[in-house]
C-alpha cells in the first residue's frame, strides 16, 4: 500500500510528530509513505502562523520565523524517519502561480466564494479558518476580511494544483492529513474522494489530561467521524469499564474544573461556595433550569465547506428560536427559573480575541425577558460548575456541556441530537416541541441519578480510549499544565538556548516497535471508518459490573472533593452529598 501524507504544517510539532509516528508505523508494516511538506509556499499566512498568535497583518519577518521552523521540523522528520516526498514549493511553479493569479482576478467577492473547479467548491472551502478566526456566521466579508480571505483562497488553489499533480504522479492507495477541515487539507481529501481514494484524518484525542498521547484516526473528518461513533455506540454501551479507564476520565474532568486548557471556555470552578440562586434572584421554592447555548461559527463553517450535512432538520431552526420557546414556557411557570447561559466562545477569550456576530444577535434577542428568566453572560465570571451545583435540569443545544453534566448525574434535555457529538441516551430528547417540554417535566421529576453517571463514564471511555490510538510510549508529552512547573521552565529554557533540541529528543527516544504499530497497520489495511469498527465486543477487556460500580463511587467522591475543596463549600452544596452518597442512591441497572 502507498499512503500519501499531506503534511504542510510541520511547524506545529504536536501535529507533525504524531503524524510521523503513524506514517512510520505503516512503513514498519511494509507499506510505502510519500511525505509532502510546504517549503515556504504558504508564506503569506498559514495555520501554524495563526496558532502562533499571528494575523495577516503580522510583519513578514515574524511570519518568516514560522516558515523557518516549519522547514526545520520537516527536514528533521525526513532525516530521522527516512521519509521522502516533494514540497509544495517544488510542485507549484511560476506557471501555476500565474494560473492562480488569473483565477483570483475576478470582479467581486461573491464570485470568489462561489468558485468551483472540477466539482470542488474551492471558494467555500477556503472560508473555513477565516470563519472561525472572525467568528462569522455569514459570508458577507468586510474589505479587510476579503483581503485575508484572498490569501486563504490562494493557498487553497495551490493545494488543489499540487494535489492533482500528486495524485497523478503517485497514484496512492490512501491520503492522510492532520485535521481534514483545514482548507488546504480538505481540498486534497476532496480530490482523493473524487478518484475513489480513501482519505483519513488524524487528530489529538479529547482527554485534556493526556490528549497529546492519543489520536483519533478515521475516514473523512470529525463531522463524519463522530456521527459514525454514535452509530456504533449501542454495541458498547452495556460494557462495564475497567478501573484504570474510569480513573483516566476523572483526570480529564479535573482539567475541565481547573479551566487551564485553551480548549476549556468555562471559568475555573470557584474554590469557595458561590450562591448562584442569590446572584440571579432565584426563589427557594423555584426549580432551576439552565439553557446552555453553543457557538455558531464552528457549525456554520462546517456547513459552508460541506462537512456538516443535516440529514434531518433540528427541532428548533435556530438557538434564538429555541430560547424564545423556553422563555415563553418559563413565563407561564412561576415555579421555575430559567438561566440562559451564553457560550463564552461568543465573546473574546483566551483563544480568540473577537466577539462573534451571533453574540450581537443574542444581545438583541435577550434585551427583554420575564422576571423569572436571567441571562448569564461571560463577563459574569461564573463557572459552569458553579451553576451545576444548584441546577435541577440542564437544557442543551449541542454543547459538550451535555455529557459533562451527565457525568455529575444531573439530567440534561437535548433538542438537537443530530448536532451533538455525544449520545442522546445520556439524557432526554424529543422530536416535537410538545414532546420537548414534556421531556423537561420528566427530567424535573426524575432528578439526579447515579446510573446517568455510569452511562456518561462509559461514553467517555468509548470516545477517549476505545476510539483512539495510544501513542504515549512514543510521545510521552502531557498536555499543557499537566507538566510540572520545573519541567515547563526547563522546556522554555531549552527552546531559547537549544532550538530544535526538544524535537530531536522526541525523534531519538521513540521506540523501535511502538505499542500501536499493529493497531495502526490493521486499521489502514482494513480501510475501516474507525478503530471501533475493528473491535469485537466479545473480546474487549472490560471490568465486572460490581468493580465498575465501586470504581465509579470512588471517582465521584474524587470529583466531589475537587468541586468542593473546603468544608464550608461542602456544607452549603446541594450536589456534594449526592456525589458522596452514590452507593445508597444507585439503582441496579447494568
Amino acid at each position: 500500500m502507498k499512503a500519501l501524507f499531506f503534511s504542510p504544517h510541520a511547524a506545529l510539532w504536536e501535529h507533525a510528530f504524531p503524524e510521523a509516528l503513524v506514517a512510520e508505523a505503516l512503513v514498519k508494516a511494509g507499506h510505502q509513505v510519500v511525505y509532502v511538506g510546504c517549503g515556504k509556499k504558504l508564506d503569506r499566512f498559514c495555520v501554524p502562523m495563526a496558532a502562533h498568535g499571528m494575523t495577516f497583518q503580522t510583519a513578514g519577518s515574524e511570519r518568516h520565523r514560522v516558515c523557518q521552523r516549519c522547514c526545520e521540523h520537516d527536514s528533521l522528520i525526513r532525516k530521522k524517519f527516512g521519509f521522502e516526498g516533494p514540497l509544495l514549493s517544488g510542485l507549484v511553479d511560476d506557471d501555476l502561480v500565474r494560473e492562480a493569479d488569473a483565477i483570483l482576478a475576478v470582479p467581486d467577492q461573491r464570485s470568489l466564494i462561489d468558485l468551483e473547479i472540477e466539482g470542488i467548491q474551492i471558494g467555500k472551502i477556503a472560508l473555513y479558518q477565516l470563519m472561525l478566526r472572525r467568528k462569522r456566521i455569514e459570508t458577507d466579508l468586510s474589505p479587510e476580511e476579503l483581503s485575508d480571505y484572498v490569501v486563504e483562497l490562494r493557498n487553497t488553489i495551490y493545494a488543489w494544483q499540487a494535489g492533482k499533480m500528486l495524485l497523478d504522479l503517485e497514484n496512492p492507495d490512501c491520503v492522510v492529513v492532520y485535521n481534514a477541515l483545514y482548507s488546504i487539507n480538505r481540498v486534497i481529501c476532496q480530490l482523493a474522494e473524487r478518484r475513489g481514494i480513501p482519505h483519513y484524518f488524524l487528530h489529538a484525542g479529547g482527554n485534556l489530561f493526556n490528549r497529546l498521547q492519543t489520536l483519533w484516526i478515521g475516514r473523512g473528518d470529525t463531522f463524519s467521524f463522530f456521527p459514525h461513533l454514535l452509530q456504533q455506540w449501542p454495541r458498547f454501551s452495556g460494557i462495564p469499564c475497567r478501573i484504570e479507564d474510569i480513573s483516566m476520565i476523572t483526570e480529564h474532568y479535573f482539567e475541565l474544573l481547573r479551566g487551564r486548557s485553551a480548549f476549556v471556555y468555562s471559568k475555573p470552578k470557584s474554590l469557595d461556595y458561590k450562591n448562584i440562586r442569590k446572584y440571579f434572584g432565584v426563589k427557594s421554592e423555584q426549580k432551576l433550569l439552565v439553557a446552555t447555548l453553543s457557538s455558531y461559527d464552528e457549525e456554520r463553517a462546517a456547513e459552508i465547506v460541506g462537512a456538516r450535512v443535516h440529514a434531518t432538520t433540528p427541532l428548533f431552526a435556530t438557538q434564538i428560536r429555541w430560547v424564545q420557546s423556553l422563555v415563553s414556557y418559563a413565563k407561564k411557570r412561576p415555579d421555575l427559573f430559567l438561566i440562559l447561559r451564553v457560550h463564552p466562545r461568543e465573546f473574546p477569550n483566551k483563544r480568540e480575541g473577537v466577539m462573534s456576530h451571533h453574540a450581537l444577535q443574542l444581545k438583541e434577542a435577550f434585551a427583554d425577558v420575564p422576571s423569572n428568566v436571567a441571562v448569564n453572560w461571560p463577563d459574569d465570571d461564573i463557572s459552569m460548575y458553579d451553576l451545576a451545583d444548584q441546577t435541577d435540569v440542564f437544557l442543551n443545544s449541542w454543547s459538550s456541556v451535555g455529557k459533562e453534566m451527565a457525568l455529575l448525574g444531573i439530567p440534561v434535555v437535548l433538542y438537537a441530537p443530530e448536532l451533538a457529538f455525544y449520545p442522546a441516551d445520556l439524557g432526554y430528547v424529543a422530536t416535537t416541541e410538545a414532546g420537548y417540554f414534556r421531556a423537561i417535566e420528566q427530567a424535573l421529576t426524575d432528578g439526579w441519578n447515579f446510573e446517568r453517571i455510569r452511562r456518561a463514564f462509559r461514553w467517555y471511555v468509548f470516545e477517549f480510549i476505545r476510539a483512539t490510538v495510544f501513542i504515549g510510549d512514543s510521545y510521552a508529552k502531557l498536555s499543557g499544565h499537566n507538566r510540572s512547573l520545573s519541567q515547563r521552565l526547563v522546556e522554555q529554557a531549552d527552546r531559547r538556548l537549544h532550538p530544535g533540541l526538544e524535537q530531536a529528543w522526541d525523534c531519538a527516544r521513540r521506540p523501535a516497535t511502538p505499542k500501536a504499530l499493529e493497531q495502526i497497520r490493521l486499521f489502514f489495511e482494513s480501510q475501516a471508518p474507525s478503530l471501533i469498527d475493528l473491535m469485537d465486543t466479545a473480546k474487549i477487556q472490560q471490568g465486572a459490573l460490581e468493580s465498575e460500580t465501586a470504581a465509579l463511587e470512588r471517582e465521584t467522591t474524587r470529583i466531589a472533593r475537587a468541586l468542593y475543596p473546603n468544608e464550608t463549600s461542602r456544607a452549603q452544596s446541594r450536589l456534594y452529598p449526592k456525589l458522596l452518597g452514590t452507593t445508597r442512591r444507585r439503582t441496579d441497572v447494568a
